[in-house]
């Protein structure tokens, strides 16, 4: 009884380490909708925290795909911005709470939302090739 125990313990931890156990989803690109703030669309918008640290700029992009591609898209719909081959799949949408400096030309986002932002990051690379989407007023 004890050896089957021990095993079945084996066996889940190499499923929880695998990935198998459970499912997580596997993002393809941001949308930030700010179609309820003061947000005028710009080529080197910032997308910060509460704190007014920077969770996504031109700083997070290669350089190559910036001049391609610029660091966002921008649609005026939801529907719009998910259906763009930018993000296109399985993008996370994160309402923007507000517009905010020079020309509201940057979005504020809540901490939890840059915490998720910045926690994908660091396993996925859709912000160095811009897979990023700003719905628009």
């Amino acid at each position: 009884m004890k050896r089957a125990i021990y095993l079945g313990a084996i066996v889940a931890l190499m499923l929880i380490s695998s990935g198998a156990l459970y499912s997580q989803t596997v993002y393809t690109g941001l949308i930030f909708d700010a179609q309820s703030s003061s947000f005028i669309p710009s080529a080197s918008v910032k997308i910060l925290d509460e704190d007014g640290r920077e969770v996504y700029g031109s700083a997070y992009v290669s350089k190559e795909w910036a001049e391609e591609q610029g660091i966002v898209g921008y649609a005026k719909t939801v529907d719009d911005a998910k259906a763009n081959q930018r993000v296109a799949g399985t993008p996370l949408v994160i309402k923007a709470m507000k517009a905010t400096g020079p020309n509201n030309k940057d979005l504020v986002i809540s901490n939890e939302d840059a915490r998720k932002v910045r926690d994908l990051s660091k396993n996925i690379n859709f912000l160095d090739k811009a897979k990023v989407m700003v719905v628009v007023p």
